[in-house]
């Protein structure tokens, strides 16, 4: 995740991740930073006994799990980050569920979350449909052979260059492909089509990082001409010295939908939160809330 990116010190933070599954990704949070408390809430129990079992093994005991459903009854305390990767957009009502975490944070607690982007996706949403429309019409149950049968598998670099399951078992593939092609409700969205689940719920709202076939990386809209560290450039968009110029003239609005239409990622990270956690974060981050705050923009 790169949280050291996001915000200065998690050192006695009380951290929720909505949506944890098997707790790979939060165990392996868990033990980066000892001296935070962790809490994993899902709605499947099988997940959730995957995930106490793991933190059991690695001896990890600042995380724990709970059942709870993103969007149902609150959990009766709040959190200084909120994490959630990959969740939102199989919700069948999001709003209801972006609410539900902001109502969990802290004054000055920041949101992670991470979403499904439509351009880089078109063609995965494209072959999931026909997925479901073989099911919906098949007089038989081909579930457990459709992708194969019509040779779909999700790309260990469909997210960037080393995504989560990079150089994992076949059973982890295959739950990759199941949640690609035959979970139920997939949405994508835009950046700021997804910013507006936080209209009303946080000041500010800004695009973190992106991800397309192959590659990710991180934006800074205070500096387009020279990339920091994991930050993309002006001349990674445009080679062309005109084309970067206008670029660069450009409002924030233009320049993230200039992102968005010529790198067409297929996920991005937004960060939220309120001006009071400001001071938690990063300079990066403060610079983009200042120039990209995409709940300014749609005002």
């Amino acid at each position: 995740m790169g949280l050291d990116l996001v915000i200065h010190s998690m050192d006695g933070f009380q951290v929720l991740d909505a949506g944890c599954g098997t707790g790979h990704r939060l165990v392996g949070l868990a033990m980066q930073y000892p001296d935070t408390e962790f809490l994993g809430v899902d709605f499947s129990e099988h997940s959730l006994s995957v995930a106490r079992e793991l933190a059991q093994n690695h001896n990890c005991d600042n995380v724990s799990f709970q059942h709870a459903e993103i969007g149902g009854e609150h959990l009766g305390r709040r959190f200084d980050l909120i994490t959630s990767t990959g969740v939102i957009h199989h919700l069948a009502d999001p709003s209801n569920g972006v609410q539900w975490l902001y109502r969990h944070l802290e004054d000055d607690g920041i949101a992670y979350t991470w979403y499904y982007h439509p351009y880089g996706e078109f063609d995965r949403l494209l072959s999931r449909e026909l997925v479901h429309v073989l099911l919906n019409n098949s007089a038989e149950d081909i579930s457990g052979t459709v992708l194969e049968d019509l040779g779909l598998a999700l790309s260990v670099e469909q997210y960037g260059t080393r995504t989560s399951f990079a150089e994992v078992s076949a059973e982890t593939q295959l739950a990759a492909d199941v949640d690609a092609y035959l979970h139920p409700i997939v949405n994508a969205y835009r950046f700021q089509e997804a910013a507006d689940f936080f209209q009303g719920g946080t000041d500010w709202t800004v695009v973190h990082g992106i991800n397309w076939d192959g590659g990710s990386s991180l934006i800074n809209s205070g500096d387009w001409s020279e990339g920091g560290f994991g930050t993309f450039t002006s001349t990674d968009l445009f080679k062309n010295t005109r084309l970067r110029e206008i670029f660069v003239g450009m409002d924030a609005s233009a320049q993230l939908h200039c992102v968005e239409l010529k790198l067409r990622p297929t996920g991005f990270t937004l960060l939220s939160g309120n001006a009071s956690g400001l001071e938690r974060c990063t300079e990066r981050t403060r610079t983009n809330v200042r120039n990209a705050n995409l709940l300014r923009m749609n005002t």
